[in-house]
């Protein structure tokens, strides 16, 4: 499935999203891809048990496309930009495994795309930040509140209100991605991780875990209750 700004692949049973508009894959549209769409793509593709987000060439995404704040009117950039919530909203609760493999440049919009997944895998070379307010504005797709809940108020404060850009080292020390790749380009490795974690397990056992975690961070008093009864049911042994 292809878009103007992205393309969707299967690769077994993990699906690949590319990001893919130019060298530095500016996000011109925030919602870089239908978020109907993308749904009943893993709809017609039920084997999917996880999703890599990637971009094209040398950058992950450099984000939105600064001439974009001067062009669009408030009321159109406020409904795009709710869309790409919406769309960053769903894809953080896939029932699935999701990882960003993260090349060269993941800043703005690209780092609040890559925050939306559970994992973040980086390249040597990759650099990460969120620089919106060295533009005048602050990141508008859900970013600080998801750099929050991962690093912590403090640290996540610091790296908002300072724009600062950080190296692939830091960002492992901080907690913000997950590890850092051997090879320059991230996606094979990401590729390997999320096979690595799915091999062997049935779509019922992934969502119950995934689920269960999302309930207990929403505070749920008892959040794996029925999971282990609904897996058991779905291999037919009740």
């Amino acid at each position: 499935m292809k878009s103007n700004l992205s393309e969707l692949h299967a690769e077994n049973q993990i699906a690949v999203l590319t990001i893919d508009n130019g060298a530095k894959n500016l996000l011109t549209e925030p919602e870089f891809i239908d978020r109907k769409e993308l749904l009943v793509w893993l709809e017609q593709h039920p084997q999917t048990e996880a999703l890599v987000i990637t971009g094209k060439g040398r950058h992950f995404s450099h984000g939105a496309d600064v001439s974009l704040f001067d062009t669009e009117n408030s009321s159109q950039l406020s409904q795009k930009l709710e869309n790409a919530r919406e769309l960053l909203r769903t894809i953080e609760q896939l029932p699935i495994v999701t990882a960003s493999a993260i090349n060269g440049g993941c800043f703005g919009g690209g780092l609040e795309i890559a925050l939306s997944c559970q994992f973040r895998i980086c390249s040597p070379s990759a650099f990460l930040g969120l620089p919106e307010v060295t533009l005048g504005v602050v990141p508008g797709m859900g970013g600080m509140e998801r750099l929050t809940r991962l690093l912590g108020r403090e640290t996540a404060l610091q790296m908002i209100l300072s724009g600062e850009i950080i190296s692939a080292r830091d960002a492992l020390e901080k907690g913000l991605v997950t590890r850092i790749t051997q090879n320059k380009n991230a996606l094979e490795e990401t590729l390997q991780f999320v096979s690595e974690l799915i091999n062997g397990k049935s779509p019922a056992q992934i969502h119950a875990v995934l689920e269960t975690l999302r309930r207990a961070e929403t505070g749920a008093e008892d959040p794996s209750q029925g999971m282990f009864e609904k897996v058991l049911a779905e291999r037919g042994q009740l």
